[in-house]
């Protein structure tokens, strides 16, 4: 039996290039899921792909009224909310701390880090309602350690990592898990185009070969492990972090030997 049968996914950002990968594993795995996120022409596409197990509402994850919208019709549509997803991101144009205005502080700040607050503060209430479930907060490998350029990207993952124990040590008596997935350099627009007012892309910094696993990480590295910290498998983990990188933290791997 698929693991997430009669079980209803939210999904913030679920149209973008992990998001929609971590969309399609929890509905292939029996899973009614909500796409939620800001941009209706590819989140409208992809429930209607999907069929009648999937469900677009837009949502600015800044927004409280908007995430009381979303899990609203989560439970109007599905019945109820069983996990939780908050992968929406955002990142800065690479500059240095002197050279980062205000403006964009706040911004990342407020997406990253504000956003996954406001979703665990509404959902909540949801969760205990279905007697339960899981969330993921998807955070960074910046998040656990320091990267020039990055510093309001790098401040709102640390941040989540700090929010993501306090809420599971806050929701276990009620039966809700709260893990973060600190994903490295994975493929996806995310990384390969640059930002907003930004001429370089995260990509450009990070090429793979001195890694342990010398290649790029795929949306579906992140997707499985996402599956399996949402599903009774984990049901003993909680405010937990997983990294999943490829040993980009490691640092420098030997090259392979020779007999």
């Amino acid at each position: 039996m698929p693991r997430f049968d009669n079980q209803t996914v939210l999904v913030t950002g679920g149209a973008g290039g992990q998001g929609s990968s971590h969309v399609r594993a929890f509905h292939a795995e029996g899973a009614n899921v909500v796409i939620g996120g800001i941009n209706a022409e590819r989140g409208a596409a992809l429930a209607d792909e999907l069929g009648p197990r999937a469900h677009f509402t837009r949502l600015d994850v800044t927004d409280e009224s908007s995430w009381s919208a979303a899990v609203l019709a989560a439970e109007r549509v599905f019945g109820a909310l069983n996990v939780l997803v908050n992968n929406a991101g955002v990142q800065n144009p690479p500059a240095t701390i002197e050279n980062t205005d205000h403006a964009t502080w706040s911004r990342i700040l407020d997406v990253n880090l504000t956003g996954t607050f406001l979703g665990i503060k509404t959902a909540v209430p949801a969760l205990r309602r279905a007697a339960g479930g899981a969330i993921v907060n998807i955070a960074s490998t910046m998040g656990l350690g320091g990267t020039a350029h990055y510093a309001p990207y790098v401040a709102g993952k640390w941040a989540v990592r700090g929010l993501t124990r306090t809420a599971a040590l806050e929701l276990g008596r009620d039966h809700i898990r709260v893990n973060t997935i600190h994903p490295g350099v994975i493929s996806t627009p995310f990384i390969h185009e640059p930002a907003t007012g930004a001429t370089a892309a995260i990509a450009d910094f990070y090429a793979p070969e001195p890694f342990a696993v010398p290649r790029l990480g795929e949306p579906t590295d992140v997707s499985s492990l996402l599956l399996f910290l949402t599903s009774s498998d984990a049901s003993f983990i909680t405010g937990s972090e997983y990294v999943i990188d490829g040993g980009l933290l490691l640092g420098p791997a030997l090259q392979a030997q020779t007999a």
